[in-house]
């Protein structure tokens, strides 16, 4: 290589983070490893394979290339580079000329590891002095295995690293970063809650009925509810006490109404079980309110209801005589609904898009939620015991909202395989154990107020 090596007392084998991590090696306090000098660098082929290595790195490549910039002029025949020339000490660089390895002699070593091969090929570098030679790195690794094979080593301080850089690929992501911390500084901040108004439900899996069992249902229920007798006289038929359309109206009950309810009777036993209320909070925490908001609401293994279910063991009610005046007027429900749905909702007001009707989703709207603000709603959920879980998912939309807000929770179960024996008394068609639903029809009578119960078989199914 041409290179005077007696006049080089310091031989320094620079691992690949000097010339990476590092700042410029002419800025390099090279005094720490000796005051007086002259150091001759030398770049194993290890360090300079891993160097080449990072030229299309994001963050070092500009690094890397500076310097295979310093070691340019090796190529062109010169023996040595000078790094620096004052303040001592001298530094000039040179690339390590290195013979193929025989590993045997260094069994503590693995050919595979790069830092076992720069102590390696430190210690098979043709030219220096052993004395001379000191490996120098940031790293313990490479520092400890080279000790251990007689080297001299440095470690080098923090003020050989250069300052805490940013890539261009960091510049980038900061970037983003900051047009997505703007646009959330104007979008509403919402903060979602779904409960339920008991921790757990029982739910019912009730056995199928033979055809003798679902007979006999059929004719109890017939006979608890015995078609009422009215006074047939001149005088109630001339007042209108005299209903003359039971008779139809009763056969229609025994002959349809009857065995439609009875032919499903297990899955209206089960529907008195696993319902209660599903209770949804939404509250705008920002500075920016919510415009054009929906709240889709879905059940997932079981639905959602406008209203408590009660399926009566006895059936849909049994027709009564109905009494009619001249004075009867009543306004139609169909014109009462139509009236209330003119009135238009206010832009701040939360409009429930469709009653839930045993339906597996519920929408809510708001034109503009203001922030500060709350809303919660209420709606009766239902688990079905066929189901593998009850789970609700409330997912938030809004107009100036980037992508969705969203909630869930499952409703643990507490499911049992019953018969309707288990569950009803068969001579009285009353419930052995009164449910839930039977507390609340039981306050519903007390109070008149029949608006939190939907009877089954009351409407047409």
């Amino acid at each position: 290589m041409g290179i005077n090596w007696q006049q080089y007392p310091v031989v320094a084998f620079i691992d690949s983070n000097i010339a990476l991590e590092c700042s410029a090696l002419d800025g390099l306090p090279w005094k720490e490893i000796s005051a007086s000098g002259p150091i001759l660098v030398l770049v194993l082929p290890t360090v300079m394979q891993e160097v080449d290595s990072k030229k299309n790195h994001a963050r070092l490549a500009d690094h890397a290339r500076r310097f295979n910039r310093t070691l340019r002029p090796l190529l062109e025949g010169k023996a040595t580079v000078l790094v620096r020339e004052s303040p001592a000490p001298r530094v000039e660089i040179a690339l390590a000329d290195c013979n193929r390895i025989d590993w045997e002699q260094y069994p503590e070593l693995d050919q595979d590891e790069p830092d076992a091969r720069v102590v390696a090929q430190a210690l098979s570098a043709q030219g220096p002095s052993p004395e001379s030679r000191v490996v120098v790195s940031q790293d313990i690794r490479p520092l400890h295995l080279a000790r251990r094979h007689g080297l001299k080593i440095h470690q080098v301080s923090e003020t050989w690293l250069r300052p805490k850089e940013v890539s261009e690929a960091e510049k980038k992501a900061a970037n983003l970063q900051r047009q997505l911390d703007a646009m959330k500084d104007r979008e509403p901040q919402l903060a979602l809650h779904l409960s339920t108004s008991q921790p757990s439900v029982d739910v019912h899996r009730v056995k199928a009925l033979s055809p003798d069992e679902r007979r006999a249902i059929q004719e109890t229920i017939i006979r608890l509810r015995p078609k009422p007798k009215q006074e047939h006289s001149g005088l109630a038929s001339i007042m209108g006490d005299y209903d003359h359309t039971l008779d139809k109206r009763y056969t229609k009950w025994e002959g349809s109404e009857v065995p439609h309810f009875v032919r499903d009777f297990e899955r209206k036993i089960e529907l008195n079980y696993g319902q209660l209320k599903i209770r949804f909070r939404i509250e705008n925490t920002g500075q920016v309110p919510a415009e054009s908001l929906l709240i889709r609401l879905t059940a997932t293994g079981g639905w959602f209801n406008e209203r408590y279910v009660l399926a009566s063991p006895s059936g849909p009610p049994a027709p009564r005589p109905e009494g009619r005046s001249l004075m009867d007027i009543h306004m139609p429900r169909t014109l009462h609904d139509s009236i209330r749905s003119m009135a238009q909702p206010g832009k701040h007001e939360f409009v429930v898009l469709d009653d839930p009707k045993r339906s597996l989703e519920v929408r809510v709207a708001c034109a503009d939620f203001r922030h500060g603000l709350a809303y919660e709603y209420v709606v009766i959920g239902r688990a079905d015991p066929h189901a593998d879980e009850f789970r609700i998912d409330a997912v938030v939309t809004a107009a100036n909202l980037y992508g969705e807000v969203k909630t869930s929770i499952v409703v643990p179960r507490n499911l049992k395989d019953s018969s309707v024996a288990d569950l009803i008394d068969m001579s009285t068609m009353r419930f052995k154990q009164p449910t839930d639903l039977v507390s609340q029809l039981e306050k519903a009578i007390s109070t008149s107020d029949f608006s939190a119960i939907e009877i089954e078989g009351s409407r047409d199914d």
